[in-house]
């Protein structure tokens, strides 16, 4: 695995466009274009990992997604080509793009001006919310299923089978929100997908909903 992180976690305000580093954790661009009084990603303030799988995964939260706001991103390919891709030629969808085999590198956002102290009300409601409502105590990648259509979350469906609390070594469904698979000291990857795969099939044979993956799982 290679984690993008130091020295590639530029951020820097250009007028209304921040120029971000793949590297930078996407609840920091949140609370720094806040801070900077730059409205369009202070809703991201809780979503785990950083810019770069952002753009790559269009993730989001609370109804805003990076779509919304990315202009363009720069990318190298496996032949370590860097090249810079207008927001035109991306097709994002939910939790998805068609940016294919690349990394993402960095990435230029329009924001909009609003007072740093109406965004920072924001932003408190937003992180008590998912504080009292997700596992932010324990290692998680975030929500591993994306919703399907219809009324019922994926966390719904899951709770609903009866797997909240649901253990296979140290990986667990956690008891507080269905969607996330925690770490409670000593979960291995094959922990975790090993979960994965039952909550699939058991939601799958009790409600005939198949759920997909919104996280990416890589060398398995």
């Amino acid at each position: 695995m290679i984690r993008l992180g130091k020295g590639i976690d530029k951020f820097e305000m250009k007028g209304a466009t921040a120029i971000v580093g793949a590297g930078l954790p996407t609840p920091l661009l949140a609370r720094r274009t806040a801070e900077a009084g730059f409205a369009g990603v202070e809703r991201f303030i809780g979503i785990p990992g950083t810019v770069g799988g952002g753009v790559f995964m269009n993730g989001g939260a609370h109804g805003a997604e990076f779509a919304e706001v990315l202009t363009e991103c720069t990318v190298m390919d496996a032949r370590g080509k860097i090249r810079q891709i207008p927001r035109k030629q991306i097709s994002f969808k939910y939790r998805a793009s068609n940016l294919g085999n690349v990394v993402v590198l960095e990435a230029k956002l329009a924001l909009i001006e609003e007072p740093p102290a109406k965004l920072k009300e924001v932003q408190g409601r937003l992180f008590r919310w998912r504080k009292a409502g997700t596992p932010f105590d324990l290692p998680c990648c975030g929500s591993v299923f994306k919703n399907p259509s219809g009324t019922r979350t994926a966390g719904m469906l899951i709770d609903e089978c009866g797997l909240k609390g649901f253990t296979i070594g140290g990986a667990q469904v956690s008891p507080l929100h269905a969607n996330y698979i925690v770490n409670t000291g000593t979960a291995s990857a094959s922990d975790v997908l090993k979960v994965i795969e039952h909550v699939r099939k058991t939601v799958a044979k009790r409600t005939g909903v198949e759920l997909e993956l919104e996280v990416k799982v890589i060398g398995a």
